[in-house]
């Protein structure tokens, strides 16, 4: 993904606030790979999402904020405009929701946050079960030792907490402001 700098954008027709831009080599680029739904159901890319709002938020207060998408000249025949708006409009409109419903966990990370939270406990206990038997220097290392591992399990359940929901809390009012968002498309 390659992201089209303020000059480009100056001059593409749509000028003034409210305007924001992406270049992709690919509309496909802008949304998750892999995903085989109809292009208007799609959800777009994590990097696509928190690129288009470091750009609102130099381009906003707005009432109708414009986003523009550069592509190439060869994709235009391929791709149903209105179809990628109403894509990039739902994505928009359901990360307006907390976090756990605009972004669920699936089956790999609810199993690991609860192997995580498991393996915590159980380090714990017998972290003080050592403490409690010994009170010798190599005894002490050792339950120190396994309640790292611990901690280590609860890295990837904390992290979604810290560094996933705490900052979606704070981002959610932009997204509301991105739920109408048109999408104007300059081929090149």
């Amino acid at each position: 993904m390659a992201v089209a700098s303020d000059s480009e954008t100056a001059g593409a027709g749509t000028e003034g606030a409210g305007a924001f831009a992406i270049r992709v080599a690919t509309v496909d680029e802008l949304f998750e790979p892999f995903d085989a739904c109809p292009v208007s159901q799609r959800r777009l890319g994590w990097e696509v999402r928190a690129h288009l709002l470091d750009k609102w938020e130099s381009a906003r207060p707005s009432d109708t904020p414009v986003l523009l998408v550069y592509a190439p000249a060869s994709e235009r025949p391929g791709t149903d405009e209105a179809a990628v708006q109403a894509a990039v409009r739902a994505d928009m409109r359901t990360f307006t929701k907390p976090y756990r419903r605009a972004a669920p966990l699936n089956r790999h990370d609810r199993i690991a946050i609860w192997s995580g939270i498991l393996i915590f406990l159980i380090t714990a206990a017998v972290s003080t079960g050592l403490d409690a038997e010994s009170g010798t220097g190599l005894v002490a290392g050792i339950s120190q030792a396994i309640i790292v591992i611990g901690w280590v399990a609860l890295w990837d359940p904390a992290a979604r907490a810290v560094a996933e929901s705490v900052p979606h809390h704070f981002t959610r009012k932009r997204y509301h402001e991105l739920a109408d968002v048109r999408v104007e498309f300059h081929w090149q």
